[in-house]
């Protein structure tokens, strides 16, 4: 019964197309579920054996790996996810399948589930040219809330422009951060698209805020 009763909340929400919120709690006081749907491309049916993960938002890959809210799973036959037991606060939902993906912020808010309902697309790249010079040397550029991190080369004389590549992202709105042991160069939004790529040079990634940015 149980079951029967999930599988219909979640072909109710689905038909809306939206992110909604579905009654609930977590397993433990203070703890939420973050749960929803992966649809195909093209919508019209939910995906299976997509590999979904669960990450804090404020995390980067150069971070240890959080003892609680980092998980992933696969979705069942229908295109269905849940994650239990996570700790409230916000976090990515990551969705990746072949050469397609999704990804979108989600917020666990006790005594809420937080569901989330997204298509594949393909995905996009990111393009960054970055100046080495003796401060940007040696430093990092990372995705909140996503494993992806490039080195900036230590080495070199004098000052010369690299291109580095974030290739395989999940399309929407990301937070490119970008830092050195001794400087940290602020943070930058951009937007993925499917099948394209998104280009952003020192400038951009320049005097930007502090912090993650969130979806819509």
């Amino acid at each position: 019964m149980r079951a029967t009763r999930t599988l219909l909340l979640f072909s109710a929400l689905w038909a809306c197309g939206s992110p909604q919120q579905l009654a609930g709690s977590g397993s433990q006081t203070g703890n939420s579920v973050v749960a929803g749907r992966i649809l195909a491309s093209d919508s019209t049916a939910g995906a299976s054996e997509v590999m979904v993960y669960l990450r804090p938002l404020s995390w980067t890959s150069g971070q240890p790996i959080p003892a609680a809210g980092f998980d992933s799973t696969r979705t069942n036959s229908l295109g269905d996810y849940q994650f239990t037991r996570v700790p409230l606060d916000t976090y990515r939902v990551e969705a990746r399948l072949d050469d397609s993906g999704w990804s979108r912020t989600v917020r666990a808010t006790s005594p809420w589930n937080q569901v989330s309902i997204g298509a594949l697309h393909k995905l996009g790249r990111l393009k960054m040219e970055v100046d080495l010079t003796d401060s940007t040397r040696g430093g990092e550029v990372d995705l909140y809330g996503l494993d992806r991190s490039l080195a900036i080369p230590d080495t070199g004389v004098g000052d010369e422009s690299i291109d580095l590549y974030f290739d395989s992202l999940p399309v929407g709105l990301q937070t490119v951060r970008y830092w050195s042991k001794g400087r940290d160069f602020g943070d930058t939004s951009v937007r993925i698209y499917p099948d394209s790529t998104t280009y952003l040079d020192d400038d951009d990634m320049n005097g930007g805020m502090q912090g993650p940015d969130e979806d819509p």
